[in-house]
């Protein structure tokens, strides 16, 4: 039986999200998995929990400043001296685990263990197969390393951005990005939302923010929903964000138009039964979006990645974006009064969707495995 290493880390739920899914495609296919936090078990806890801390405070109380980060590292090569060796952070506890358990492959769903691992390679400390699984929708500098066998990445256009930046045309597969196996399942729209207790002949906006909520965001936008001058229905989903979830409870509850979640285990389920998901631009939202053709409206994403898959899928005709309140109100109002322009938006999320990204990386995982 092979076995496959995936490594993630605790900066937002997206890479775990994504090395679950992963994991669960590379079960089905007879692989033995581990998922380990590469910053938890290569660096240290210590680490992990400080940066984590600082990632978050930065998001919340700053998030210009890691817009700004992004930016200044995306022009930053990952071998240049400015790294200040965040290239092979953790990689001499990586090199020990790798010579005692001797999986047959490596697949990063975040760039820094990728660098530790392209770093032992170059000094001849492993010959394990390794890849990169890109979960966001722009070629970012800081994903390429040399050494690399393979890049998985969400759309063509982040293939065409690699190879313009050196990587070879046959080392990136236009995989998706690696999401659970529900979405793949067909989302029968009017038996969803009978489950949720909706009204068939009213469109659904879904409102979401990622697991950890969206820093005040699902309350501003459904404030907003409820000015609008045309029948709708909302499903807002505030993840883990417990007190976002009592509060808007409260605000709404004698208001049938609203129906409050917290934590949704079956996304796909919530995601199938609405018309249009106005949220912030997080990779894996969007790739799930994107795999049921649903519409996408971006608000108050941000800075660095997000505003990046913002873009990529707004050039690509699959969502749009809305800089403010005011034209929020407006452009809810004209998609929710214009069912052609839902369809134009899913039409185009059809021309992007990969459902089974997580079983064509799974396999090609396997291929490398079986190349050692």
């Amino acid at each position: 039986m092979p076995s496959v290493l995936i490594l993630s880390a605790p900066y937002g739920f997206g890479h775990d999200r994504a090395a679950a899914a992963l994991a669960q495609a590379l079960s089905a296919e007879g692989a033995e998995v581990e998922i380990a936090d590469h910053f938890e078990r290569f660096v240290s806890p210590a680490f992990a929990r400080a940066s984590h801390a600082l990632f978050r405070a930065l998001l919340r109380h700053a998030p210009r400043l890691w817009g700004l980060a992004y930016a200044i590292s995306a022009g930053l090569p990952t071998d240049s001296p400015g790294m200040l060796g965040m290239n092979r952070l953790g990689a001499r506890a990586l090199a020990r685990y790798l010579e005692a358990r001797r999986p047959d492959a490596v697949v990063h769903v975040h760039p820094t263990p990728a660098g530790a691992t392209s770093w032992l390679r170059g000094r001849g400390a492993t010959g394990v197969p390794h890849a990169v699984v890109l979960t966001d929708f722009v070629a970012h500098t800081q994903w390429i390393y040399p050494r690399v066998d393979r890049y998985f990445v969400p759309v063509d256009e982040v293939r065409d951005g690699l190879v313009a930046r050196g990587v070879a045309p046959d080392q990136v597969v236009t995989s998706g990005v690696p999401i659970d196996s529900g979405f793949a399942l067909p989302a029968d729209r009017a038996t969803l939302r009978r489950e949720l207790g909706l009204d068939p002949e009213v469109p659904v906006v879904l409102v979401m923010g990622g697991g950890h909520g969206w820093l005040g965001g699902i309350a501003g936008v459904c404030a907003v929903l409820a000015r609008l001058p045309v029948p709708f229905q909302v499903v807002a989903v505030c993840g883990a964000d417990g007190r976002s979830a009592e509060l808007l409870r409260a605000r709404f509850a004698g208001d049938a138009r609203f129906r409050i979640l917290g934590w949704v285990r079956e996304m796909h389920r919530v995601m199938g039964a609405v018309d249009l998901i106005v949220t912030k631009a997080g990779a894996l939202t969007c790739a799930e979006a994107l795999a049921l053709e649903r519409p996408l409206v971006f608000y108050r994403s941000l800075p660095g990645q997000e505003h990046a898959n913002e873009l990529c899928l707004e050039r690509a005709g699959a969502a749009v974006r809305v800089p403010d309140a005011p034209r929020l109100v407006a452009r809810l109002t004209a998609l929710l009064r214009e069912p052609g322009r839902r369809a134009e938006l899913a039409a185009a999320a059809r021309r992007l969707r990969r459902p089974d990204a997580a079983r064509t990386v799974a396999k090609e995982m396997l291929a490398l495995a079986g190349s050692r």
